[in-house]
């Protein structure tokens, strides 16, 4: 899910979802503010200097994945001669239309691309700055790199960020028997584009060294899930995990009328029987077959794989239940969530409005005979109408609490900073204000315009900027030390016993006690993710 994509882009993928290298060169002329060339072991590559920041698009990590190379690992970029143009973004990996994506932008298979930012101005004695590599959401099958404009993180941080094209959809996620354990595509892309980084980064002034994995929703989870996958360990020394973790789950009914409950992970078997069943329906008998269809004949499929694989060679067992067992990589971890992070997903659901009788019948679906003791803690006469009640429920026990969890978890292994970001007055991801009866709220990826600019995208008044500013402070600084805090802002205290977290709120950043505030003693993980089944 991205910071721009609408609550229906992702509700209609989870709904789906039911249905079923070489060392880094040198800089030719790095800081040459007329002519940013760098050298990449694949080949130069020329960027442009705008407002302080240097920035190279269209930049390829991997082989297009296109023909015999379709549902295969991404494979190493073929060097070129010459200096290749990097002022302009390449394609958004191939996805439905939604309108988290600028109008125009070209798309195509051929996507495998990133795009490096970094300060105009070389650092005072050579040293590398430290990095963030963006994974950017969309429900695994919409969204690009290439549309997040990271030049305020990066000027205000005196940081490198590279954000990222991955492969999406059935493109990025598809499984099927002939390719055995194979799938995660898309996840195999950003693991590729974190060797790029450690590869090439110091050309532009990053230490590669010192990385930081972030993303948002989609992103998010990519990012949670490989700190549980032996492929990536080492690759990145931090990681920024914004509004969806490993223990994100939705209960029946939170995605739509008749929907059960959704998880983005599942086992690599039941991918398989999604991955032969559109086979079959393309009149294929096996994935050779496929691979000759054209990309066109294959993207109507592409929101029956918004998931991701457990069970397989790059990810073992089920995200959720490594981090239960403290098995994860120990790595220093931001982590956390939007306040309302159900409320668009509910206005999308039940666009015109939930009664009273409605809510108790939502709840019934959603929790069965624990529905009573939700009703008595949530009751709809405590908000502004019944659909906000709904949407605090489903914030609380799909998203915020499961965060929360994961988190406590994590701080057993390592530090761990956990936040709420809860401003009513920023942009929504689908470009609309929020409707009177669930007001006050703050929706999914509103946090991603405080660090982000976006074609098109929303101008930030002066007292959003000030709280954004914030964002970026505590961001960046743990970007470069592993620890948030730093001079001038409110102390961000680490997540341990006492629930802490820190509210990001215009005029009022304070300590919170997620558990306390969100009701998380109500919401116990599954079964099968308790610790000791991983």
């Amino acid at each position: 899910m991205s910071g721009r994509a609408t609550a229906t882009t992702v509700a209609l993928a989870v709904l789906a979802s039911v249905a079923m290298a070489v060392p880094g060169g040198t800089s030719t002329s790095a800081h040459d503010a007329a002519d940013p060339v760098v050298r990449t072991a694949s080949g130069a590559v020329r960027g442009a200097v705008h407002a302080g920041v240097r920035r190279f698009r269209d930049i390829p990590y991997a082989s297009p994945p296109v023909g015999a190379r379709r549902w295969r690992p991404p494979q190493p970029v073929v060097p070129w001669t010459g200096t290749r143009d990097a002022t302009t973004a390449g394609p958004a990996c191939l996805q439905p239309e939604a309108p988290d994506m600028p109008k125009g932008t070209p798309q195509s298979e051929d996507c495998l691309t990133l795009e490096v930012t970094t300060p105009a101005v070389p650092t005072r004695h050579g040293e590398g700055r430290p990095v963030m590599v963006w994974v950017p959401g969309g429900g695994f099958i919409t969204g690009a790199g290439s549309i997040h404009d990271p030049s305020r993180l990066v000027r205000t941080g005196d940081i490198v960020v590279v954000t990222v094209n991955y492969r999406l959809g059935v493109f990025g996620f598809f499984a099927h028997p002939d390719l055995g354990d194979s799938s995660n595509f898309g996840l195999q892309d950003q693991i590729a584009a974190l060797r790029w980084v450690r590869a090439n980064i110091a050309a532009f002034g990053g230490d590669p060294g010192t990385v930081t994995l972030a993303g948002e929703s989609a992103g998010a989870m990519s990012t949670c899930t490989l700190m549980t996958a032996p492929a990536a360990r080492g690759l990145f020394q931090r990681a920024i995990v914004q509004s969806g973790s490993c223990s994100t789950r939705h209960p029946a009914g939170a995605m739509g009328e008749g929907v059960g409950a959704i998880s983005s992970w599942h086992p690599i078997g039941t991918i398989r029987a999604t991955g032969r069943a559109v086979a079959s329906h393309l009149s294929c008998p096996d994935v050779a077959c496929l691979r000759r269809k054209t990309a066109a004949e294959l993207l109507p499929y592409t929101t029956l794989f918004p998931l991701i694989a457990y069970g397989t060679g790059l990810v073992p067992r089920e995200p959720a239940a490594v981090f239960a067992a403290g098995r994860e990589a120990a790595v220093p971890l931001v982590q956390g969530n939007t306040h309302d992070e159900h409320v668009e997903f509910t206005l999308a659901v039940h666009p015109d409005g939930i009664t009273a009788r409605q809510y108790a019948a939502i709840l019934r679906t959603a929790f069965g005979p624990d529905a009573p003791s939700v009703q008595r803690r949530y009751p709809a006469a405590r908000f502004p109408s019944p659909t906000a009640a709904a949407s605090r429920v489903f914030t609380d026990s799909g998203w915020i609490c499961p965060s929360w969890r994961s988190g406590r978890e994590h701080a057993r292994t390592a530090r761990t900073y956990a936040y709420v970001f809860d401003d009513p007055s920023a942009p929504t991801p689908s470009g609309q204000p929020l409707p009177a009866r669930v007001r006050p709220a703050t929706a999914h990826g509103a946090d991603t315009f405080s660090l982000f600019d976006f074609p098109d995208g929303p101008r930030l008044t002066a007292a959003q900027r000030h709280l954004a500013d914030h964002l970026i402070a505590y961001w960046t600084r743990f970007v470069r030390t592993g620890d948030p805090n730093g001079p001038h802002r409110k102390r961000w205290p680490r997540l341990g016993a006492a629930n802490t977290a820190l509210a990001l709120a215009p005029g009022a950043i304070r300590p919170v006690d997620v558990k306390t505030a969100h009701h998380c003693g109500l919401w116990p993980p599954p079964d099968h993710v308790r610790p000791g089944l991983a």
